[in-house]
Protein backbone atom coordinates (compact mmCIF):
# COMPACT_ATOMS: atom_id res chain seq x y z
CA UNK A 1 0.00 0.00 0.00
CA UNK A 2 1.10 3.51 -0.86
CA UNK A 3 0.93 6.40 1.53
CA UNK A 4 0.22 10.17 0.59
CA UNK A 5 -0.48 13.34 1.60
CA UNK A 6 -2.69 15.74 0.10
CA UNK A 7 -2.83 19.70 1.15
CA UNK A 8 -5.99 21.07 2.16
CA UNK A 9 -5.78 23.57 0.07
CA UNK A 10 -6.03 21.15 -2.81
CA UNK A 11 -8.56 19.24 -1.42
CA UNK A 12 -11.47 21.13 -2.96
CA UNK A 13 -9.59 21.83 -6.12
CA UNK A 14 -9.37 17.59 -6.26
CA UNK A 15 -13.14 16.61 -5.49
CA UNK A 16 -14.21 19.36 -8.08
CA UNK A 17 -11.87 17.66 -11.07
CA UNK A 18 -13.77 14.18 -10.26
CA UNK A 19 -17.09 15.62 -9.73
CA UNK A 20 -16.36 17.01 -13.45
CA UNK A 21 -14.86 14.05 -15.07
CA UNK A 22 -17.12 11.41 -13.43
CA UNK A 23 -20.48 10.58 -11.94
CA UNK A 24 -19.57 11.59 -8.31
CA UNK A 25 -21.84 10.19 -5.38
CA UNK A 26 -21.57 11.52 -2.09
CA UNK A 27 -23.19 12.32 1.55
CA UNK A 28 -25.66 15.09 0.78
CA UNK A 29 -27.65 16.66 3.80
CA UNK A 30 -31.50 15.63 3.04
CA UNK A 31 -32.53 17.19 6.87
CA UNK A 32 -31.49 18.37 9.89
CA UNK A 33 -30.85 14.55 11.36
CA UNK A 34 -30.24 12.49 7.91
CA UNK A 35 -27.61 12.29 5.05
CA UNK A 36 -28.10 10.54 1.60
CA UNK A 37 -25.76 9.39 -0.81
CA UNK A 38 -26.86 11.05 -3.68
CA UNK A 39 -25.33 11.95 -7.36
CA UNK A 40 -23.43 14.89 -7.12
CA UNK A 41 -22.32 18.08 -9.81
CA UNK A 42 -21.88 20.69 -7.05
CA UNK A 43 -19.42 20.40 -4.91
CA UNK A 44 -21.02 22.89 -2.52
CA UNK A 45 -24.17 19.61 -2.21
CA UNK A 46 -21.17 17.34 -0.83
CA UNK A 47 -21.63 16.98 3.31
CA UNK A 48 -18.59 14.52 4.99
CA UNK A 49 -19.97 16.26 8.65
CA UNK A 50 -22.62 13.52 8.95
CA UNK A 51 -22.89 11.62 12.19
CA UNK A 52 -26.07 9.44 12.32
CA UNK A 53 -25.46 6.31 10.76
CA UNK A 54 -29.23 5.98 9.70
CA UNK A 55 -28.34 7.47 6.38
CA UNK A 56 -28.90 4.86 3.06
CA UNK A 57 -26.33 2.59 3.15
CA UNK A 58 -23.62 2.65 0.55
CA UNK A 59 -24.65 -0.62 -1.01
CA UNK A 60 -27.66 0.49 -2.69
CA UNK A 61 -25.29 1.69 -5.40
CA UNK A 62 -24.26 -1.66 -6.28
CA UNK A 63 -27.45 -3.77 -4.87
CA UNK A 64 -30.04 -1.03 -5.76
CA UNK A 65 -33.69 -2.04 -3.57
CA UNK A 66 -35.34 -2.91 -6.36
CA UNK A 67 -33.40 -3.76 -9.86
CA UNK A 68 -34.67 -5.82 -13.61
CA UNK A 69 -32.82 -8.63 -13.99
CA UNK A 70 -33.59 -9.76 -17.63
CA UNK A 71 -36.86 -8.95 -19.77
CA UNK A 72 -38.40 -11.64 -21.83
CA UNK A 73 -40.68 -11.79 -25.01
CA UNK A 74 -42.94 -14.84 -25.33
CA UNK A 75 -43.89 -15.82 -29.35
CA UNK A 76 -42.72 -19.22 -30.57
CA UNK A 77 -40.16 -18.92 -28.50
CA UNK A 78 -38.99 -17.27 -25.33
CA UNK A 79 -36.43 -14.31 -26.06
CA UNK A 80 -34.89 -12.89 -23.18
CA UNK A 81 -32.65 -10.17 -22.61
CA UNK A 82 -30.33 -8.43 -20.22
CA UNK A 83 -28.16 -5.12 -19.73
CA UNK A 84 -25.81 -4.86 -17.04
CA UNK A 85 -23.75 -2.56 -18.51
CA UNK A 86 -22.95 0.42 -15.79
CA UNK A 87 -21.12 3.57 -16.09
CA UNK A 88 -17.61 4.40 -14.29
CA UNK A 89 -19.00 6.05 -10.85
CA UNK A 90 -16.92 7.30 -7.57
CA UNK A 91 -18.21 6.76 -4.32
CA UNK A 92 -16.81 9.27 -2.17
CA UNK A 93 -17.03 9.84 1.57
CA UNK A 94 -17.90 6.09 3.19
CA UNK A 95 -16.36 5.28 6.52
CA UNK A 96 -14.76 1.73 7.44
CA UNK A 97 -18.03 0.46 8.23
CA UNK A 98 -19.30 0.94 4.86
CA UNK A 99 -16.48 -0.50 2.82
CA UNK A 100 -16.50 -3.39 4.90
CA UNK A 101 -19.94 -3.89 4.63
CA UNK A 102 -19.13 -3.62 0.44
CA UNK A 103 -16.46 -6.05 1.28
CA UNK A 104 -19.07 -8.86 2.46
CA UNK A 105 -21.05 -8.26 -0.10
CA UNK A 106 -18.01 -8.89 -2.21
CA UNK A 107 -17.62 -12.45 -1.19
CA UNK A 108 -21.24 -13.18 -0.27
CA UNK A 109 -22.71 -11.91 -4.31
CA UNK A 110 -19.39 -14.09 -5.61
CA UNK A 111 -19.55 -17.05 -3.16
CA UNK A 112 -21.22 -19.87 -5.13
CA UNK A 113 -22.05 -18.14 -8.36
CA UNK A 114 -21.08 -14.54 -9.98
CA UNK A 115 -23.69 -12.25 -9.41
CA UNK A 116 -23.28 -9.89 -12.81
CA UNK A 117 -26.00 -7.13 -11.77
CA UNK A 118 -23.71 -6.63 -8.73
CA UNK A 119 -20.16 -7.16 -10.00
CA UNK A 120 -21.11 -5.10 -13.47
CA UNK A 121 -21.49 -2.15 -11.36
CA UNK A 122 -18.87 -3.14 -8.85
CA UNK A 123 -16.17 -3.40 -11.46
CA UNK A 124 -16.81 0.06 -12.87
CA UNK A 125 -16.81 2.09 -8.56
CA UNK A 126 -14.00 3.75 -7.47
CA UNK A 127 -14.43 3.93 -3.95
CA UNK A 128 -12.54 6.78 -1.95
CA UNK A 129 -13.15 6.06 1.83
CA UNK A 130 -13.25 9.14 4.61
CA UNK A 131 -12.51 8.50 8.40
CA UNK A 132 -14.86 9.98 10.70
CA UNK A 133 -16.08 9.81 14.15
CA UNK A 134 -17.95 7.50 15.39
CA UNK A 135 -21.70 7.89 16.44
CA UNK A 136 -23.20 6.84 19.72
CA UNK A 137 -25.12 3.71 18.35
CA UNK A 138 -21.43 2.74 16.12
CA UNK A 139 -19.85 -0.18 18.18
CA UNK A 140 -17.35 -1.26 14.78
CA UNK A 141 -14.29 -1.37 17.38
CA UNK A 142 -16.04 -4.44 19.12
CA UNK A 143 -16.17 -6.44 16.22
CA UNK A 144 -12.60 -5.06 14.60
CA UNK A 145 -14.22 -3.47 11.51
CA UNK A 146 -13.50 0.02 12.69
CA UNK A 147 -10.45 0.13 10.26
CA UNK A 148 -11.07 -0.89 6.21
CA UNK A 149 -7.43 -2.77 5.10
CA UNK A 150 -8.86 -3.18 1.74
CA UNK A 151 -12.03 -2.73 -0.37
CA UNK A 152 -11.02 0.95 -1.40
CA UNK A 153 -9.19 2.76 -4.13
CA UNK A 154 -8.40 5.56 -1.88
CA UNK A 155 -8.95 6.33 2.01
CA UNK A 156 -9.01 9.67 3.40
CA UNK A 157 -7.62 11.01 6.42
CA UNK A 158 -8.49 14.50 8.19
CA UNK A 159 -5.25 15.37 9.89
CA UNK A 160 -6.36 19.23 10.40
CA UNK A 161 -3.96 20.80 7.74
CA UNK A 162 -3.84 18.03 5.00
CA UNK A 163 -4.97 14.73 4.58
CA UNK A 164 -2.95 11.61 4.87
CA UNK A 165 -4.46 8.85 1.89
CA UNK A 166 -3.90 5.13 2.10
CA UNK A 167 -3.81 4.26 -1.58
CA UNK A 168 -5.80 0.97 -1.80
CA UNK A 169 -5.20 0.02 -5.68
CA UNK A 170 -3.65 0.97 -8.49
CA UNK A 171 -6.87 2.37 -9.88
CA UNK A 172 -6.56 4.76 -6.61
CA UNK A 173 -2.87 5.60 -7.63
CA UNK A 174 -3.94 6.49 -10.88
CA UNK A 175 -6.74 9.22 -9.69
CA UNK A 176 -4.41 10.46 -7.56
CA UNK A 177 -1.79 10.94 -10.47
CA UNK A 178 -4.25 12.40 -12.75
CA UNK A 179 -6.55 14.53 -10.81
CA UNK A 180 -4.30 15.44 -7.33
CA UNK A 181 -0.80 17.16 -5.81
CA UNK A 182 0.15 14.49 -3.57
CA UNK A 183 3.43 14.23 -2.17
CA UNK A 184 5.01 10.96 -0.10
CA UNK A 185 3.70 10.73 3.16
CA UNK A 186 6.88 11.06 6.01
CA UNK A 187 7.92 9.91 9.77
CA UNK A 188 5.46 13.58 10.65
CA UNK A 189 2.42 12.06 8.85
CA UNK A 190 2.48 8.42 10.23
CA UNK A 191 2.64 10.01 13.63
CA UNK A 192 -0.23 12.23 13.17
CA UNK A 193 -2.12 9.61 11.63
CA UNK A 194 -1.60 7.54 14.60
CA UNK A 195 -2.32 10.10 17.16
CA UNK A 196 -5.80 10.88 15.17
CA UNK A 197 -6.40 6.38 14.72
CA UNK A 198 -5.91 6.77 18.75
CA UNK A 199 -8.25 9.46 19.25
CA UNK A 200 -11.09 7.55 16.90
CA UNK A 201 -10.68 4.33 18.42
CA UNK A 202 -11.01 5.98 22.00
CA UNK A 203 -14.24 7.71 21.02
CA UNK A 204 -16.21 4.81 20.84
CA UNK A 205 -18.78 4.96 23.59
CA UNK A 206 -20.76 1.36 22.80
CA UNK A 207 -18.89 -1.46 23.28
CA UNK A 208 -20.40 -5.02 22.89
CA UNK A 209 -18.39 -8.34 24.38
CA UNK A 210 -18.45 -10.38 21.22
CA UNK A 211 -15.37 -12.42 22.40
CA UNK A 212 -17.09 -15.63 23.69
CA UNK A 213 -20.79 -15.18 21.66
CA UNK A 214 -19.65 -17.69 19.25
CA UNK A 215 -19.45 -20.58 21.86
CA UNK A 216 -22.28 -19.08 24.19
CA UNK A 217 -24.81 -18.43 21.30
CA UNK A 218 -25.70 -22.30 21.23
CA UNK A 219 -26.19 -22.68 24.60
CA UNK A 220 -28.97 -19.55 24.54
CA UNK A 221 -29.98 -20.88 21.20
CA UNK A 222 -33.18 -22.38 22.82
CA UNK A 223 -33.61 -20.25 25.34
CA UNK A 224 -37.55 -19.05 25.15
CA UNK A 225 -37.38 -16.86 27.96
CA UNK A 226 -34.39 -14.94 26.57
CA UNK A 227 -35.43 -14.55 23.18
CA UNK A 228 -39.42 -13.70 24.65
CA UNK A 229 -37.48 -10.83 26.40
CA UNK A 230 -35.24 -9.77 23.50
CA UNK A 231 -37.85 -9.60 20.84
CA UNK A 232 -40.54 -8.50 23.16
CA UNK A 233 -41.40 -5.41 21.84
CA UNK A 234 -40.28 -6.15 18.04
CA UNK A 235 -43.01 -4.92 15.48
CA UNK A 236 -41.28 -6.81 12.32
CA UNK A 237 -41.31 -3.94 10.25
CA UNK A 238 -37.88 -4.86 8.76
CA UNK A 239 -36.18 -1.91 9.05
CA UNK A 240 -33.06 -2.97 10.52
CA UNK A 241 -32.32 -5.24 7.73
CA UNK A 242 -33.41 -2.37 4.92
CA UNK A 243 -30.76 -0.16 6.90
CA UNK A 244 -28.32 -2.80 6.80
CA UNK A 245 -24.94 -2.67 4.65
CA UNK A 246 -25.11 -6.32 4.46
CA UNK A 247 -28.38 -7.52 4.27
CA UNK A 248 -29.06 -9.36 1.18
CA UNK A 249 -32.15 -11.29 1.09
CA UNK A 250 -34.27 -10.63 -1.88
CA UNK A 251 -37.75 -11.37 -4.03
CA UNK A 252 -37.73 -11.89 -7.31
CA UNK A 253 -41.10 -11.30 -9.14
CA UNK A 254 -42.23 -11.06 -12.68
CA UNK A 255 -43.98 -8.71 -13.92
CA UNK A 256 -46.16 -9.13 -17.19
CA UNK A 257 -47.86 -6.63 -19.44
CA UNK A 258 -51.45 -6.73 -20.13
CA UNK A 259 -50.41 -8.52 -23.73
CA UNK A 260 -48.94 -11.74 -21.14
CA UNK A 261 -46.73 -11.41 -24.02
CA UNK A 262 -43.82 -9.37 -22.39
CA UNK A 263 -42.71 -9.00 -18.94
CA UNK A 264 -39.39 -8.56 -16.81
CA UNK A 265 -38.09 -10.23 -13.89
CA UNK A 266 -36.97 -7.93 -11.17
CA UNK A 267 -35.34 -8.27 -7.48
CA UNK A 268 -35.80 -6.60 -4.74
CA UNK A 269 -34.84 -5.89 -1.61
CA UNK A 270 -36.69 -8.44 0.79
CA UNK A 271 -36.03 -8.92 4.88
CA UNK A 272 -35.97 -12.11 6.90
CA UNK A 273 -37.88 -9.87 10.23
CA UNK A 274 -41.13 -9.67 7.89
CA UNK A 275 -43.52 -12.49 8.80
CA UNK A 276 -44.01 -13.39 5.07
CA UNK A 277 -40.46 -13.79 4.38
CA UNK A 278 -40.37 -17.75 5.36
CA UNK A 279 -43.98 -18.67 4.24
CA UNK A 280 -43.81 -21.00 1.78
CA UNK A 281 -46.65 -22.90 -0.59
CA UNK A 282 -49.31 -25.01 1.42
CA UNK A 283 -49.16 -22.20 3.84
CA UNK A 284 -46.51 -23.34 6.12
CA UNK A 285 -44.02 -20.51 7.43
CA UNK A 286 -40.67 -21.78 8.71
CA UNK A 287 -40.35 -18.56 11.00
CA UNK A 288 -43.93 -17.65 12.34
CA UNK A 289 -42.54 -15.65 15.53
CA UNK A 290 -40.59 -12.83 15.59
CA UNK A 291 -38.77 -14.25 18.96
CA UNK A 292 -37.31 -16.90 16.09
CA UNK A 293 -36.78 -14.55 13.32
CA UNK A 294 -34.64 -12.71 15.69
CA UNK A 295 -32.67 -15.01 16.62
CA UNK A 296 -31.87 -15.86 12.87
CA UNK A 297 -31.49 -12.60 12.43
CA UNK A 298 -28.94 -12.68 15.32
CA UNK A 299 -27.00 -15.72 14.14
CA UNK A 300 -26.91 -14.37 10.50
CA UNK A 301 -25.25 -11.23 11.36
CA UNK A 302 -22.60 -12.76 14.44
CA UNK A 303 -22.43 -16.51 13.86
CA UNK A 304 -23.37 -18.08 10.37
CA UNK A 305 -20.47 -16.12 8.31
CA UNK A 306 -18.00 -17.00 10.63
CA UNK A 307 -17.87 -20.57 9.43
CA UNK A 308 -18.62 -19.19 6.13
CA UNK A 309 -16.25 -16.78 5.41
CA UNK A 310 -14.50 -16.38 8.56
CA UNK A 311 -15.55 -13.17 9.59
CA UNK A 312 -19.28 -11.06 10.63
CA UNK A 313 -21.54 -10.07 8.57
CA UNK A 314 -22.26 -7.47 10.97
CA UNK A 315 -19.90 -4.17 10.50
CA UNK A 316 -21.88 -2.38 14.04
CA UNK A 317 -22.58 0.46 12.32
CA UNK A 318 -25.74 0.87 14.54
CA UNK A 319 -27.84 2.03 11.71
CA UNK A 320 -30.26 -0.60 13.02
CA UNK A 321 -30.57 0.85 16.43
CA UNK A 322 -31.54 3.81 15.26
CA UNK A 323 -33.73 2.91 12.33
CA UNK A 324 -35.39 0.41 14.94
CA UNK A 325 -38.85 1.56 16.02
CA UNK A 326 -38.63 -0.08 19.22
CA UNK A 327 -35.13 0.53 20.06
CA UNK A 328 -34.10 -3.17 20.25
CA UNK A 329 -29.84 -2.75 20.22
CA UNK A 330 -27.88 -5.66 19.00
CA UNK A 331 -25.16 -4.20 20.75
CA UNK A 332 -26.96 -4.84 24.37
CA UNK A 333 -28.23 -7.81 23.42
CA UNK A 334 -24.70 -9.38 22.81
CA UNK A 335 -23.73 -7.96 25.81
CA UNK A 336 -27.09 -9.73 27.68
CA UNK A 337 -25.92 -13.21 26.07
CA UNK A 338 -22.94 -12.97 28.05
CA UNK A 339 -24.88 -12.02 30.76
CA UNK A 340 -27.45 -14.97 30.62
CA UNK A 341 -24.21 -17.59 30.33
CA UNK A 342 -22.79 -16.04 33.55
CA UNK A 343 -25.32 -16.09 35.82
Amino acid sequence: MLYKVLKKGSYDLFLAKLIADFEFIGPVKKDKATHDFKKISDIRKLDVNYKRTTIAPAKKILYPSTETLLQYEINEDIEMSVDYEAGEKILFGIDACDVNGLNFLDRFFSDEMIDEPYFSKRRKLTVIGLDRMPSDTNFSLSLGKEYAKDGFDLFLTDLNNRYFVRVGSEKGNDILTKYADVSDAGEDDFKDYNKFMDTYRKSFKLKADINNLYDNYELIYNNKDFWNRVAKDCYSCGSCCLVCPTCFCFNVRDDMELNLKKGAKTREWDSCMIPEYGLVAGGHNFRPDKENRLKQRYRCKLKTFIDRFGTYSCVGCGRCIEACLAKINIAEDINAVKKEVSV
